[in-house]
């Protein structure tokens, strides 16, 4: 995919997680046509012990005129500590954000038009 930026951050490259997030990044541009490019943040970042290691996604992806920033740090989610997991949930994230810029583009056309 064009456009499409992986970084990898307090945490090893694995080709898995990449292809994981390169499926999801697919999917996202195949839906939404206009995403001018996607980057994406894998962390997991030192935790106190008690609450185990958890996986941070940030996405940042761009639409023309527009930048959409998806983070998802969920402390209290023990289930982030499986970071395929988390790169689902921030790309369910970013899906329901950008439909609801491109409804709102959408509908504006409409009335323009009208």
């Amino acid at each position: 995919m064009k456009g499409l930026e992986i970084s990898f951050r307090d945490v090893g490259h694995s080709d898995a997680v990449e292809q994981h997030i390169r499926e999801k990044a697919g999917k996202l541009t195949t839906t939404f046509d206009d995403i001018i490019g996607i980057r994406a943040v894998v962390a997991m970042p030192h935790n106190h012990s008690y609450k185990g290691k958890l996986a941070h996604v940030s996405l940042e992806i761009g639409l023309p005129g527009q930048t959409v920033a998806i983070t998802r740090d969920q402390h209290d989610q023990h289930e982030h500590e499986d970071m395929y997991l988390a790169v689902s949930d921030a790309f369910d994230k970013a899906t329901r954000k950008i439909k609801q810029i491109h409804d709102k583009r959408t509908d504006k056309a409409r009335r323009a038009g009208a």
